[in-house]
Parts: C-alpha cells; sequence; structure tokens
C-alpha cells in the first residue's frame, strides 16, 4: 500500500439478485435510508404495506448490496406499466424503483453499483428501456440517474404523501 493511502478503506460491497430472505433486511435499509432522508419522520404504515408489495410481485426483480453479510442497499426492478403504473404492461419497459442505501454508507458509489446491476438484469430480461421517478428535491439521486444516462422526461406529479416526484428515462 502506498503511504498516502488509508488502511480503512472500504471494499465496494458485493451487488447480487436478491432472494426471498433478504426482502425484510432490504426493507430494513429502506426504512432506514427513508427516515434519514425524512429528517426523521417515521414511514407511515401504508407506505410500508405498498413497498412489501412491491418487492412480492412476480415480475419484481430485487438486487442488493451486501457488505461482511449485512444488506447494505435495494433496488428493484419490474415490469412497466402503462397509466402511470395503473395500466396494463409497457413492452420492453422496466420501471426501477426502490433505490436505496443505509445513510451510514451514503456517498460509497453503492447507489451506482445498484442502478448499474438493475439495468444489466433488465437487459438480460429483454427489456429495451428504463424509467424512475425520484422526489424533486433529492438532488443526491437525481446526480445518481443523470450520471447513469437517465434523462429527465418532463413529466412530474405528487406522490401518495403529497411530495412532488419527477420522471426519468433511459434507453438500455
Amino acid at each position: 500500500m502506498d503511504q498516502g493511502q488509508s488502511s480503512d478503506r472500504r471494499r465496494p460491497p458485493t451487488v447480487r439478485l436478491g432472494t426471498p430472505s433478504d426482502i425484510e433486511p432490504a426493507i430494513a435499509v429502506w426504512k432506514a435510508s427513508i427516515t434519514a432522508r425524512r429528517a426523521g419522520r417515521p414511514v407511515p404504515p401504508e407506505h410500508e404495506a405498498q413497498v412489501w408489495f412491491a418487492l412480492r410481485k412476480p415480475d419484481a426483480f430485487l438486487l442488493v448490496a451486501e457488505d461482511a453479510d449485512a444488506i447494505v442497499g435495494m433496488a428493484l426492478g419490474m415490469q412497466g406499466l402503462a397509466d402511470e403504473g395503473a395500466g396494463p404492461p409497457v413492452p420492453g419497459l422496466t420501471h426501477v424503483s426502490l433505490v436505496f442505501v443505509a445513510p451510514g454508507r451514503w456517498g460509497e458509489g453503492i447507489g451506482g453499483c445498484l442502478i448499474d446491476a438493475v439495468l444489466d438484469e433488465a437487459r438480460l430480461r429483454g427489456y429495451t428501456r428504463a424509467q424512475l421517478w425520484t422526489h424533486a428535491d433529492n438532488a443526491r439521486g437525481q446526480r445518481l440517474y443523470e450520471g447513469r444516462r437517465f434523462r429527465r422526461s418532463g413529466r412530474e406529479k405528487d406522490d401518495a404523501a403529497g411530495e412532488r416526484i419527477v420522471h426519468f428515462e433511459r434507453e438500455l
């Protein structure tokens, strides 16, 4: 090791497809991350129920970032649907959702590794395009997505909690 290097530099976590046993620890990461982003405001129970539902959808594929046998990040891909998610499947479109990293690990590049893995898995599953929504005030997330060639589509709306969200999309 060079003298200027730190010996406590963390190795990047392993990113892999999640299994059913990863759902509960992934939700724990989601809750910690979203609570930190919301300045400590707790997550409404109905929001958590929606996350459980999404993770168990038959077309969903969970990616997890694991470090020292602990889940430190998660992301979800699933079939994109028309009509803001209420309509029929859109051929070739994957919807990226639930990209979260444990707050103590923010800024380490884990989110980028998760997005790359979701997009790779989507390609393997035959998807040709990807979309996602993120909060309008989530500058960190927007930088992450733009760095992965996502572009704002111009669509915006309020989510179930009344917070403004913006739409991003890209070709695979």
